[in-house]
């Protein structure tokens, strides 16, 4: 039975104890939301002025209340489970732990030692928990202790929106000056509708009213009550209540996979259910399909079936099919070498669909995905086309690949070579002699150099230095390009460039190379014959061609070396991002 109250902040966790289920999203709110949440508190504030019996409504709160609870002292709370409202219940309750931390710092030791035991019971159990990411930890260490999380604590996209959010709490607590009137204000005038539901199932269908509403809530969560409301509405019995248990069990562990993914990793929640729905759509359009239709569309594929247990089957199939779509696009997220060729919204959807392929064997797949990388490195890195450039033609081969399980493999290879054949090989090759590299190609030349440094191992049968590599990849782009000319020449060894020839060749990719963040401010403006010394420090096969002249070490680096290893690097672009 639905219960909504009309309630004040500290109505609402007063003896109560809230938890976030596994099945739910992580933390996400960003400084934006953070900041209209102050903006509500500071407008309040202002008008309780002038009326003195003020409130402000901020939202709906939505949780189901479980048969748990914990005895605390002689106190019991019940435990409910938060379904619509925990990103602005999370950020109240670390604002409300900044406002305790201030308090002390105050002498007001009394408001703040009730405001500890409001969030921290005597058994140490946190008021709210977050139960459905590891950086609950965050939470537990600043919600008990005030310890802020350093940066080694900052492992996923969920922990980052944490510690963002703890910072921004206590600027906002410490820019006020009375934080007695504060702490009175958001306990007392900040109002909720709160509403408690006992039925697992209505849960899902008043969550999906909710969004209805226009409220800003992610696809992918509308997507998740949508399916999860369908399957209240055709697996429930009033008779019988244990098969919409068992699947609602089911999609729920589901539903924890992929928000631990998203946690993370940032995957939008609108581009899972669009791929999903764009891959499993019979239509052949050259776009992917809009959020709002990819709604529709998984609305329409379930109810479509002709029985009961046909929906819910295809409920189920549908929820799985969402968690392989965001598994793969986890996969391209994590991949830190791919980051050039995963920029683009089409890329990724056919690279989604070669990796959904698992009638394929691994070796044919790796071949359709490395086709796939030089075609989309060709288009948008060697030719710096945009995201507007090939849509159709990526989307068709995509669900070519999704659909035609009989076409061989040559055939899938040279569907996906298809798609950059307006983009000969030699002419890409031919604009590595005449734009700036540095300015705003930092993403794919670092993504060039390593492949170039893969070229040189396979040569020299010789093994990457992953270390090396993951502290190039892990920093700030900026730290990691070196100009071997460098862009200031004012060191008299550098004086036999003109400044016409400073400004034509700084930034060409023969003037370039990677370094560690270390070496690359070690070597920085110095003369030729010092970076020398720095650049033997880098165990970088790349760096070997800059050093030596075949096998005689340089002497000076000029730019006709800069323009033979121009040459060196056009000739492997060509050799590496041909079609296969």
């Amino acid at each position: 039975m639905i219960q909504p109250e009309f309630k004040p902040l500290i109505e609402i966790l007063t003896n109560k104890l809230f938890r976030i289920p596994e099945y739910q999203r992580h933390y996400s709110w960003q400084q934006k939301q953070r900041n209209e949440l102050f903006e509500d508190i500071k407008k309040l504030e202002k008008s309780r002025e002038k009326y003195e019996d003020r409130m402000h409504f901020m939202a709906t709160v939505v949780c189901l209340k479980t048969k748990d609870r914990e005895q605390v002292g002689s106190n019991t709370f019940y435990i409910y489970d938060v379904v619509d409202g925990q990103q602005r219940l999370t950020t109240l309750v670390i604002l409300l732990k900044a406002i305790s931390i201030k308090l002390t710092d105050d002498d007001q030791n009394d408001e703040a030692r009730e405001l500890t035991k409001l969030l921290v019971k005597d058994s140490g159990r946190l008021i709210i928990l977050q139960n459905n990411h590891d950086n609950r930890f965050i939470l537990r260490n600043y919600l008990e202790n005030g310890n802020k999380p350093d940066k080694s604590d900052i492992k996923t996209v969920a922990d980052r929106n944490l510690s963002e959010a703890i910072k921004d709490c206590e600027k906002f607590v410490n820019s006020n000056v009375n934080s007695v009137n504060l702490l009175a204000l958001i306990k007392n005038h900040l109002y909720f509708i709160f509403q408690s539901l006992e039925d697992k199932g209505a849960v899902y269908t008043i969550f999906e009213v909710l969004n209805s509403r226009g409220l800003d809530v992610d696809w992918l969560d509308k997507c998740k009550s949508l399916l999860m409301g369908l399957l209240y509405e055709y697996a429930s019995s009033p008779d019988n209540d244990t098969l919409f248990s068992q699947h609602l069990n089911e999609l729920h562990s589901y539903w924890s996979e992929i928000y631990r993914e998203i946690g993370l990793q940032n995957i939008p929640g609108h581009e899972i259910i669009r791929f999903a729905a764009t891959l499993k759509q019979e239509s052949d359009a050259g776009r992917p399909i809009s959020s709002e239709d990819a709604l529709d569309f998984f609305k329409e594929d379930c109810v479509k079936e002709s029985s009961n247990d046909l929906i819910i089957n295809k409920i189920i199939k549908n929820t799985v099919w969402l968690k392989e779509i965001t598994s793969c696009l986890f996969k391209l997220y994590s991949d830190k070498r791919r980051k050039a060729v995963t920029d683009i919204t089409q890329a990724r959807l056919l690279a989604v669909a070669i990796m959904l392929r698992k009638d394929l064997r691994e070796e044919e797949r790796n071949k359709l995905l490395e086709q796939w990388e030089r075609t989309s490195f060709k288009i948008y890195g060697l030719f710096r086309k945009d995201s507007r450039t090939k849509v159709g033609d990526y989307v068709r081969v995509a669900k070519k690949i999704r659909r035609n399980a009989s076409a061989s493999v040559t055939d899938l290879l040279l569907s996906i070579a298809e798609i950059g054949s307006d983009f000969d090989i030699n002419l890409a090759a031919e604009e590595l002699k005449k734009h700036d590299f540095y300015s705003d190609w930092q993403k794919e030349l670092r993504y060039f150099f390593f492949r170039y440094e893969e070229h040189l191992a396979r040569n020299n049968g010789s093994q990457l230095d992953s270390i090396i590599w993951n502290e190039i990849w892990e920093s700030n782009l900026n730290d990691t390009v070196e100009h071997i000319l460098p862009q200031d020449k004012s060191n008299v060894s550098w004086q036999h460039f003109t400044e016409d020839e400073h400004k034509e060749f700084l930034h060409s990719i023969g003037n370039l190379c990677l370094l560690s963040p270390k070496l690359n401010s070690e070597a920085s403006n110095k003369s030729f014959s010092d970076k020398k010394e720095t650049y033997k420090k880098a165990k970088l096969i790349s760096i070997n061609e800059i050093i030596f002249n075949n096998a005689t070490e340089r002497s000076m680096w000029d730019k006709e070396a800069i323009k033979h290893r121009t040459e060196n690097l056009t000739k492997f672009a060509i050799e590496q991002w041909k079609d296969l």
